[in-house]
């Protein structure tokens, strides 16, 4: 199989690298600026690269397109008529209608399925490139035709399965107005919020230095990129427009009632209890079980080679209450209620308390 990722960032870098960890056999292609070619190939991120964009791409399986919105655009046009059907072009952009309607209106010559993982990173770049990072998150395929389901279930599927990654179908209209509330609205909210305590900051009154704790964690996106986030706010603009005012109303709805807010909060705790808690948002929980460790050098390691001797995935793993010199208690997570049992049974047979979470 003949992979191509243009765009050798923190997203493409590290769908390469989950790849070339999961499926050795498969042949990855990077295409991006000479200098980071050159620091792909050198770390042995890609076998090949793209020197002649798009003609050396008509061959390839799978493309991937990890670049910004506005750019993957312009590549969707300029692969057009260099590749046939049983090219399976995709990528990773935060907006999905835009682009479905740009493959319809250039008459794409290619297999169009949009994607969008729901995971990233905190830096960028391919330095911060990480082959855990696609590890059980949603990612989402859109307007998925039933002239592409083989294409799905022979070619792109089989990729992100493999690089653990939890496939969902979703209609590219649905997407664009989902993500508007989740996270494009966020974002705005984070940015304003920042700059509402921002202005007022000031010697005699130091909100900034006093902002810590619950500020801090809301406004962490504050940080991101404009680079990025204008070509995702430009492609998004009527959905973003429409959450806003949505959000407004509510906002001047709870204005007028300060003095009881007890449904809010009510209805908030409940909605918020409906929130995956598993990291990377699971599409369906996974099976947990709790194992209680003594404060002791190697524990970790013992666990997961136990597990690895018998072919026991985990897929997520959280410490849970430590105590020093004493121990702690570890979450496990597994696809499976088989699996979870079944790591129950091993670890208790190498002296853990280990008990299904219910």
């Amino acid at each position: 199989m003949k992979i191509v990722i243009a765009g050798l960032g923190v997203m493409g870098g590290s769908l390469a690298l989950a790849i070339r960890q999961n499926i050795p056999q498969v042949q990855i292609w990077g295409y991006d600026k000479p200098k980071v070619i050159k620091q792909a190939l050198a770390r042995g991120i890609i076998q090949q690269s793209v020197s002649a964009w798009p003609q050396q791409c008509a061959r390839a399986d799978i493309i991937f397109l990890a670049t910004p919105m506005g750019q993957i655009k312009k590549q969707l046009s300029e692969l057009n008529g260099h590749i046939n059907r049983q090219t399976v072009v995709s990528d990773v952009g935060s907006t999905k209608h835009e682009l479905a309607d740009w493959v319809k209106k250039i008459e794409f010559s290619g297999s169009y399925i949009g994607g969008h993982p729901m995971t990233g990173a905190e830096k960028s770049g391919l330095q911060a490139a990480n082959p855990l990072l696609y590890e059980n998150a949603v990612y989402l395929l859109c307007d998925v035709t039933p002239e592409k389901q083989a294409l799905l279930k022979n070619k792109l599927q089989p990729v992100l399965e493999a690089i653990k990654a939890r496939v969902l179908l979703i209609d590219s209209a649905a997407h664009d107005e989902i993500l508007a509330a989740i996270s494009h609205l966020p974002q705005l909210l984070a940015i304003e919020l920042v700059n509402l305590v921002g202005a007022k900051n000031d010697a005699e009154n130091p909100y900034l230095m006093l902002a810590a704790g619950g500020f801090r964690d809301l406004t962490r996106i504050a940080s991101s990129s404009i680079e990025i986030w204008q070509d995702i706010i430009n492609s998004n603009k009527k959905n973003i427009r429409n959450t806003l005012k949505d959000f407004i109303r509510r906002l001047e709805k709870d204005s007028e009632k300060l003095d009881d807010l007890h449904q809010e909060f009510e209805s908030a705790n409940a909605f918020r209890r409906q929130v995956p808690k598993e990291t990377k948002g699971f599409l369906s929980p996974l099976t947990d079980i709790l194992v209680y460790v003594t404060d002791q050098v190697g524990v970790v390691a013992r666990i997961a080679n136990a597990l690895s001797e018998h072919r026991i995935d985990i897929r997520d793993m959280e410490l849970l209450k430590i105590r020093e010199k004493e121990g702690g208690v570890f979450r496990l997570s597994f696809s499976s209620l088989t699996e979870a049992k079944t790591a129950v049974r091993i670890l208790q047979g190498i002296g853990y308390q280990a008990f299904l979470r219910e």
